[in-house]
């Protein structure tokens, strides 16, 4: 972005004499393409539309001779031009910003797409957005105005508009100044339009929409430096720079296999150098997944809270803190040799000893035996390694940005806290101590203090090469 001077002031205001006011725009309302499978009274419901006027307003002589591909004028829209698309919402857009992208009042998009809170539109959301026939439609926010350059007239002067038609896409109808510092929004612009200040380049997502027991990658890209905090829901983000660009900021954060589905939200705030904070909140929607149920016969002492509430406690403290350097590269290796099938899949909803369907597995069950060798997965400093009741002989290993590996139920340990271990290293044997029905390995992944799916540790990497680290 760049500021605009004073200069030509002069210029603006004699343009000006010569612009004419503010014009009511005048467009029969949007035009819907019919897909396959639509009828006439579908199309008049989904948009709030009566169907005779539907039907009059394109001349149907018979409602139900409507084909894919068909273009329908909507009535009841007038002001609204343009062919009626749909495109998922952006993480750090709002309907503020969708409306200055594509010139239409708010509540017009609003009543588009019936929207029950226009306040809450989640990352991905399915949104209908009229797009100018034979244009982008678009705007973009090119230009930032500067402190002593205020004035409509000057501002509108520099980029070669109509000064009402400025104030007019960027809701500063019926005054003269623009608020400093804030993006001025541009009729053709190349690019899409956000919420966001203009010290944030942009937010991503990855996944825009995780499933339960999954992984999400949050990515806050700066203009300049400062601090970023935020959480998802009620979990705190421990956001980290990026060794690939100083400017980004990442976030790892597990979703829990037993997350509600549905909306949470997703909140930040950036902290400049100097200047005000600015915090930004927007929904995520999180998907149910299909894992697997099973019954197992446990000890019950194992199962007694007694044990396993101070023990769980202990861990949570354990993989609570997030160091800023990553250790890791690439997926993570399994940590034995038996990966092709497995005895229990992570997420699988569990009933012990008939005593309900309460528990869930968090982590992901390998095949062995006392002579099977537990190795490494990525380097990583070792947090925890010792003899735990549910868990048995245990080893938690730090791999930085609030990343965790846990080894369970070992018959040997080969490391202790604060050893460093590299990718493939020997660090303890397969065993049967615990909370278990035979020998075998249970391997967890933690991410942000909650217990996520293996196996997307070892199919992909985080994060991913586009978003460095």
């Amino acid at each position: 972005m760049r500021s605009l001077s004073r200069a030509g002031l002069a210029v603006a205001l004699l343009c000006a004499l010569s612009l004419p006011g503010p014009a009511a725009a005048q467009s029969d309302g949007p035009v819907y393409i019919v897909q396959e499978g639509d009828t006439l009274i579908g199309i008049a419901l989904r948009f709030g539309v009566d169907v005779d006027d539907l039907a009059a307003a394109n001349a149907l002589a018979d409602p139900s001779a409507i084909v894919p591909g068909m273009q329908l004028r909507l009535p009841g829209y007038e002001g609204i031009g343009g062919v009626l698309e749909t495109i998922p919402v952006a993480a750090g857009e709002d309907l503020r910003s969708l409306a200055l992208r594509f010139g239409v009042e708010a509540a017009d998009l609003a009543r588009l797409n019936r929207l029950v809170n226009p306040a809450r539109l989640y990352v991905g959301q399915p949104l209908i957005v009229p797009v100018s026939e034979g244009e982008s439609g678009s705007l973009q926010a090119e230009l930032t105005v500067g402190e002593a350059q205020t004035g409509a007239l000057d501002v509108a002067a520099r980029a070669g508009l109509n000064p009402w038609h400025l104030q007019e896409i960027n809701g500063a109808v019926g005054r003269t100044w623009i608020v400093p510092q804030n993006g001025i929004f541009l009729p053709g612009g190349s690019g899409a339009t956000d919420a966001l200040p203009e010290q944030i380049a942009s937010l991503s997502l990855t996944p825009e929409r995780p499933g339960q027991g999954h992984t999400e990658v949050v990515e806050v890209i700066l203009t300049e430096e400062g601090q970023v905090s935020g959480a998802l829901g009620e979990t705190p983000l421990n956001f980290v720079s990026s060794a690939a660009d100083s400017l980004s900021r990442i976030a790892l954060q597990g979703i829990h296999a037993l997350a509600e589905p549905g909306l949470v939200d997703l909140a930040f705030t950036f902290t400049p150098a100097s200047g005000q904070p600015f915090s930004f909140v927007q929904p995520i929607r999180i998907e149910a997944e299909d894992y697997h149920s099973e019954y197992v016969t446990v000890p019950a002492e194992t199962l007694d809270p007694a044990n396993t509430v101070p023990e769980d406690d202990r861990i949570a403290v354990v993989v609570a803190p997030a160091s800023p350097l990553r250790l890791w590269e690439g997926p993570f290796q399994f940590p034995t040799d038996y990966y092709e099938t497995f005895p229990s899949l992570f997420g699988s909803r569990r009933n012990y000893n008939n005593l309900g369907w309460n528990y869930y597995h968090a982590g992901l069950d390998l095949y062995g035996n006392k002579d099977t060798e537990i190795h490494a997965p990525a380097p990583g400093v070792v947090a925890f390694s010792g003899l735990l009741t549910v868990r048995g002989n245990a080893t938690y290993i730090d791999h930085g940005w609030g990343v965790y590996t846990g080894y369970l139920h070992q018959s040997q340990l080969f490391v202790q806290a604060g050893d460093r271990v590299e990718t493939g290293q020997l660090i303890g044997m397969v065993g049967n101590t615990g909370r278990v029905t035979g020998p075998h390995l249970h391997w967890e992944v933690w991410v942000g203090g909650v217990p996520v799916q293996p196996l997307d540790w070892t199919s992909q990497t985080y994060p991913s090469s586009e978003s460095g680290g």
